[in-house]
């Protein structure tokens, strides 16, 4: 063997050691975010069970004389009905598992705020629940258990899941602020999308995350630490856990990149090149194995379609049940004050353009119409929507239902004929929509609402393309959270009447 062949192979192992050195403090950081995951959802399970005894212990107990509540190991020969609620508790725990590995398996999200990890851990222990009720039912054992001890559990397994979310996440934060299981972030490229990545996904968050610099072959300065061709020499020089690649259309150099990180523990992420040309949502397909990037108009689909509408429905009815002493005296108020019908009918055109009569409490005189053209010039809203801050059209009782958007509740209706939802984006007049480009048709792409983004957010204090942006943002980025949080805001914003006119 020569000297150069020594020297080589000196080289090799020097890299093998320093590649295995690598995956090593990968797979530390790893196991330990694992171990915390695990011990805080066996912690979780346990705390199930025990919850799941106490309400024994409480609900069920008193009903049997001379049983020793601390020996939940007799129970089963002592209570006749212990076998029933074990297998109800097993049952749930199970499908609750299952969805959570579910979860995990299928989410294209590696991370998540706690607000839509608690939304999904939300749904998956109601959905269990639920499907837990329906089995134990088709086994004849639903009329055994008692209703409220049933109740309280979920109740309990719901705020217990919400406190050890916030123990794990208190945990993990605690760790990456040591340092412990933080991601050292490498990005390839210091263009526009280069810094992008770094204000949107490192600057947000750098407790999480650790920037080791920018890969840039034109470019100089203090966060520059070297050539795209030094890739390999940093890799072995510093730790980097993730690497973000910003140059997609150099696919040569990239082809290049790929087969040289290949070898390191390290995750690869590229952005694609159209990523700021589409503000929208992406699915992977394989069609004819091509790998595609589908577009996604909305995340609103097949089931989410579905539960939305079982919803929409649900709520209309209860609502419409619930106010209608309120109806009846609004149509009183209209109708004392001045002619014409209590109910104004408008056509709006609702989802894929199509065209539906909207219901509202009339707020305007009678022929508020034929004025309409001499009040154009005044229009105090931007765009192709016409509204007016101080409409003289408008009654005295019209302005106050106005204010409180009391006049729109009789779109409940609408609502209860699949027209519109109780969430969405307004619904336009044929005659804005004529002024509308292609961007503004993408409000068009879901059912419209009674409330909305837009309503939550300002109301007629927005201009037309603030307005635009909220609805094709609630489009694109629909979840059950964002629903909840529209509904949860849209109370205070109809109490306090600002924006509205």
């Amino acid at each position: 063997m020569g000297l150069g062949d020594s020297v080589k192979q000196m080289s090799y192992k020097r890299q093998i050691n320093h590649i295995g050195t690598i995956a090593q403090q990968r797979i530390r950081t790893d196991k330990l975010t694992i171990q915390i995951h695990r011990a805080t959802l066996i912690a979780q399970y346990l705390g199930f069970i025990l919850t799941f005894y106490i309400l024994m212990t409480v609900r069920v107990l008193p009903t049997y004389e001379n049983v020793n509540r601390f020996n939940p190991i007799v129970w089963a020969k002592e209570i006749p009905v212990f076998n029933d609620y074990a297998l109800f508790l097993g049952i749930l725990l199970i499908l609750h598992a299952f969805t959570l590995v579910q979860n995990q398996l299928f989410s294209g999200k590696a991370e998540s705020s706690i607000l839509e990890e608690y939304m999904f851990d939300f749904r998956s222990i109601v959905f269990s629940f639920l499907i837990t009720i329906g089995i134990t039912f088709l086994l004849k054992t639903t009329f055994l258990y008692s209703r409220v001890t049933l109740v309280l559990f979920i109740i309990m397994m719901l705020i217990e899941s919400l406190l050890w979310l916030a123990t794990r996440r208190i945990i993990m934060r605690h760790l990456n602020k040591k340092g412990r299981i933080r991601s050292h972030v490498l990005i390839v490229g210091a263009g526009r999308v280069g810094l992008e990545v770094f204000n949107k996904v490192i600057q947000v968050n750098p407790v999480k995350k650790e920037f080791i610099g920018y890969l840039d072959d034109h470019k100089l300065g203090k966060d520059i630490v070297g050539k795209i061709s030094e890739l390999e020499s940093i890799l072995q020089q510093k730790r980097v856990d993730i690497i973000y690649i910003t140059i997609p259309s150099e696919k040569h150099i990239i082809e290049s990149m790929l087969h040289t990180i290949y070898k390191y523990d390290v995750d690869i992420r590229i952005i694609p090149e159209m990523f700021d040309r589409m503000n929208t949502v992406f699915a992977f397909r394989n069609d004819l194995e091509y790998p595609c990037l589908q577009i996604v108009k909305t995340p609103l689909r097949g089931l989410n379609v579905f539960l939305k509408r079982l919803s929409d429905i649900g709520g209309s009815l209860f609502l419409l049940l619930i106010l209608s002493p309120l109806f009846l005296l609004l149509a009183i108020l209209i109708k004392v004050e001045s002619q014409g019908a209590v109910f104004f009918k408008q056509q709006r055109v609702g989802k894929n353009g199509l065209p539906f009569q909207m219901i509202k409490f009339r707020s305007m005189k009678n022929d508020a119409d034929l004025n309409k053209s001499l009040l154009v010039k005044d229009n105090d809203m931007t765009g192709p929507v016409f509204k007016l801050r101080n409409d003289p059209r408008v009654t005295r009782v019209g302005r106050f239902i106005r204010k409180y958007s009391l006049d729109e509740l009789p779109q409940l209706w609408n609502v209860l004929k699949g027209q519109m939802s109780l969430i969405g984006p307004r619904p336009p007049l044929p005659e804005e929509v004529e002024k509308y480009t292609d961007y503004h048709w993408r409000r068009m792409d879901v059912l419209p609402g009674m409330t909305g983004l837009w309503q939550v957010s300002g109301r007629s204090d927005l201009d037309f393309e603030q307005w635009i942006d909220l609805d094709i943002y609630y489009i694109e980025r629909w979840s059950i959270s964002l629903e909840m949080k529209i509904i949860f805001k849209t109370i205070p914003a109809v109490i306090k009447g600002s924006g509205a006119y």
